[in-house]
C-alpha cells in the first residue's frame, strides 16, 4: 500500500512505481512515516474528517472506530492536526483513508491516465487487461457517483480516486475489509457533503489516535516467540538452534534426509499486515491471470484445462468480510502468495512455509497458530 502522504507527490510517484511493479516488484511493504508536508495553501484548510458520519464508515468497517476520526499526513502512522487526509481507525487496526484535494486535483488525477496507458503499452496483455477489468464492479457495472470521472489506482485492489471538478477525493481501503462498491459509496456521500461539511474537529482526535498506535503489539525477536521445546513438539527433533532469518524472521532446521535440509520458516509483518495480506491476493490473482492469458496465447487462443484460477485470491482482495458475515478470512489460516501459509492478527501477519518438506501442511499450519497465539 503506497504511503498516505501529499497527494500531489503520491500521484506524480506513481508513474515510476509502476513501471517497477512491470519490471517484476510485487511485494508490499508497510508504511512508514515521513515528515510532514510543507504548509498547505488557504484552499486546503478544510477539515477532510467533516465529510462523512462516523456512522456511515463503521458500517463499511463492519466495527465501531477505536478513536474518533482523526486528521493524518500518513494514515495511522502520521496523525497531525492540519493533515490533509481522515482516518477512521477500529480497535483491531483497520482503517478507511480519505484523502480531499480541494483543488489542483485535475493534475494529480491526470497520473491515473498516465499509469494506465504504461500498463496498456506494455509487453503484458494479459496484466493490461486484467487490471482494465477491475476498474469495473464485481458484477460488470459502472459505478456512478457525485463526480465527473473515477477509477482505481493500476496495479491496486483499493485505493479509489474521483474527480469533480478540480476537486479530488482519494480513499484507501486495502486496510480494511470494505469492497469497492462500499468505498466508492462513502466517496460519494464525501462529495454531497463537500460544500456543507459536518461539525467535525479532525484535529481534535489526533491525540487519541496516537495513544492507540501505542498499542500495537510489539515486535520482538521472531525466535523469541517460541522456545526451541515448543517447535519441536510441533514439526519434531531440530538439527540446531532457531536461526534468526532477514528482518524479522526465524528459521528452523531438521536433520537432512535425502540428500534434502528440510526446514521451517517465519516471517512477519509487525505493521501493515492486513494491507499486505489483501495486496498480494490482489497481485497474485492478477499473476494467475497473466500466466492463463499468456498459455492460452501460445496454444493458439484456446485455453488449456486445468490451469489454476484467480477465484480465490480476486475474491479476498476484493474484501467484503464483516463483523455481520462471520470472522475477517485474514485472521484464519490462508495460503500464502510465495508459498506457506498466512494469519494475520490485528495488523501482524504472520507467515510460515515449510520449505524442502513434503508433505509439511499440517505441521506448518500448526506451527503457524502457535506462533500467533503468542503475539
Amino acid at each position: 500500500m503506497p504511503a498516505m502522504r501529499d497527494a500531489n507527490h503520491y500521484w506524480v510517484s506513481l508513474a515510476v512505481i509502476t513501471c517497477a511493479v512491470m519490471l517484476g516488484c510485487s511485494k508490499h511493504s508497510p508504511p512508514t512515516t515521513t515528515a510532514p508536508p510543507i504548509a498547505q495553501s488557504a484552499g486546503e484548510d478544510a477539515d477532510p474528517c467533516s465529510l462523512l458520519d462516523p456512522k456511515e464508515v463503521e458500517a463499511v468497517l463492519g466495527a465501531p472506530l477505536a478513536v474518533p476520526p482523526y486528521r493524518s499526513y500518513n494514515g495511522p502512522f502520521g496523525p497531525t492536526a492540519n493533515g490533509k487526509s481522515c482516518v477512521y481507525e477500529t480497535a483491531n487496526f483497520r482503517f478507511i483513508n480519505l484523502e480531499v484535494d480541494y483543488s489542483g486535483g485535475t493534475m494529480a488525477y491526470s497520473m491515473v491516465g498516465m499509469a494506465k496507458n504504461l500498463l496498456k503499452s506494455a509487453n503484458n496483455t494479459g496484466i493490461a487487461n486484467n487490471v482494465k477489468k477491475n476498474f469495473k464492479l464485481d458484477d460488470g457495472t459502472e459505478m456512478s457517483g457525485e463526480w465527473d470521472e473515477a477509477s482505481l489506482m493500476a496495479m491496486n485492489c483499493c485505493i479509489f480516486a474521483a474527480l469533480r471538478g478540480d476537486q479530488l477525493i482519494t480513499i484507501d481501503f486495502t486496510a480494511s475489509p470494505a469492497t469497492l462498491r462500499q468505498a466508492g459509496g462513502l466517496v460519494d456521500a464525501a462529495y454531497k457533503r463537500i460544500d456543507h461539511p459536518l461539525k467535525i474537529d479532525g484535529g481534535a482526535g489526533v491525540a487519541a489516535a496516537k495513544s492507540l498506535e501505542k498499542t500495537r503489539p510489539k515486535k520482538v525477536d521472531v525466535c523469541s516467540i517460541l522456545t526451541r521445546a515448543e517447535v519441536e513438539a510441533i514439526v519434531g527433533t531440530l538439527s540446531g538452534d532457531p536461526t534468526p532469518s532477514g528482518q524479522s524472521g526465524c528459521r528452523y532446521d531438521l536433520p537432512g534426509q535425502n540428500n534434502m535440509r528440510p526446514q521451517y520458516e517465519i516471517d512477519i509483518n509487525w505493521q501493515g499486515g492486513y494491507s499486505k495480506w489483501r495486496s498480494d491476493h490482489h497481485v497474485a490473482g492478477i499473476g494467475t491471470n497473466s500466466v492463463n492469458q499468456i498459455v492460452t496465447d501460445v496454444n493458439g487462443g484456446n485455453p488449456v484445462p486445468g490451469m489454476p484460477t484467480a477465484d480465490a485470491d480476486a475474491k479476498a482482495a476484493a474484501g467484503g468480510a464483516t463483523a455481520a458475515a462471520g470472522a475477517d478470512p485474514a485472521e484464519a489460516i490462508d495460503k500464502a502468495m510465495f508459498g506457506g501459509y498466512t494469519m494475520v492478527k490485528r495488523d501482524v501477519m504472520v507467515r510460515v512455509v515449510g520449505g524442502n518438506i513434503e508433505p509439511a501442511n499440517d505441521k506448518t499450519k500448526a506451527l503457524l497458530a502457535a506462533v500467533v497465539q503468542k503475539i
